[in-house]
């Protein structure tokens, strides 16, 4: 995903010398390209992601697209206060591109984790989230993103995710997108956990219940109106995201359901509780010690339909 990203504006950048990219010292296979052929778009601030995030503003107010790259819990949340100040009260053209979403980088323990930058950015006006779950997504989000300009964040994964077989699908930023259709039940899911959704549906179908899965790759703006259109089936709805369970794409949910009114039936949040994990390993293995890989959620939505 890293790679679709960060290729998706190379590209862009030998067409449009107003993009620049900043990287706070975190190596990728395309920043020798940025260094060698376009260094005049290209800085290594170091690591010192809150400098790079004031410098990111002082360029998109010289007329700059910016984009800044580093590991998510230090380029958000070390620097959340320069993102509030600098990036969003301005609301200028920078987008930080996180690499290492939720447990991505779990086996280098808690300073690595990633489950609580969502629900802070949700807070900041003019910002858009954006969480793909594919490179395929990751691309096209991208591009889009590229036209739409900042502030804004790009969550992915820390590389190796695979695409979903079949077509590449069409993805509208903004809009939530299908993955898989089932009539029984609906999860909501956002990010590279989106594949753990889907594997945990092939597991429910065979059991007999079918689960349509939805992919929520915009946080925000959020699609509220494509929500409220499952809820009026008062259908039993399931979020699942890699990030605590509060604040998140399930609160994001939430809000819209309970908006809704009349709105009956099973709703359940997957996600960390609201509690720091005390394991540290591989993201799979975190995601299954957590409850959050596709045979929990599988067995976790089948026990909510029968209780």
């Amino acid at each position: 995903m890293r790679f679709s990203a960060v290729e998706t504006i190379y590209e862009a950048a030998l067409h449009d010398p107003r993009i620049f990219f900043l990287t706070g010292d975190t190596g990728h296979a395309k920043e020798a390209e940025f260094r060698t052929k376009i260094p005049d778009q290209y800085m290594n601030t170091g690591m010192a992601e809150q400098n790079m995030i004031g410098v990111a503003a002082g360029l998109a107010l010289a007329g700059m697209k910016v984009f800044t790259y580093g590991i998510v819990p230090f380029l958000i949340l070390r620097a959340f206060e320069q993102i509030k100040v600098d990036v969003c009260y301005q609301n200028v053209d920078v987008t930080m591109v996180g690499v290492g979403g939720g447990f991505a980088y779990g086996v280098a323990g808690a300073t690595h984790y990633s489950i609580e930058e969502v629900a802070a950015l949700r807070a900041l006006p003019h910002m858009k989230i954006v969480s793909p779950a594919t490179p395929c997504e990751t691309r096209q989000l991208t591009a889009q993103i590229l036209k739409t300009g900042g502030p804004a964040y790009l969550r992915i994964g820390k590389g190796g995710e695979p695409d979903v077989a079949g077509k590449e699908p069409r993805v509208e930023l903004g809009r939530a997108m299908v993955m898989r259709q089932g009539k029984d039940a609906i999860i909501f899911a956002s990010g590279t956990i989106v594949l753990e959704a889907l594997r945990a549906a092939d597991i429910l179908s065979e059991h007999g219940t079918e689960l349509e899965v939805v992919n929520i790759h915009t946080l925000k703006p959020f699609d509220a109106a494509t929500v409220a259109g499952y809820a009026s089936l008062n259908k039993p709805i399931f979020t699942l995201e890699e990030q605590n369970i509060h604040g998140g794409l399930g609160s994001a949910v939430a809000e819209v359901l309970a908006e809704h009114g009349e709105r009956r039936g099973v709703f359940k949040r997957f996600g960390v509780n609201d509690d720091w994990p005390r394991f540290v390993g591989t993201q799979q293995f975190l995601r299954s010690a957590l409850g959050i890989s596709a045979q929990d959620v599988a067995d976790g939505i089948q026990n909510a339909l029968v209780s």
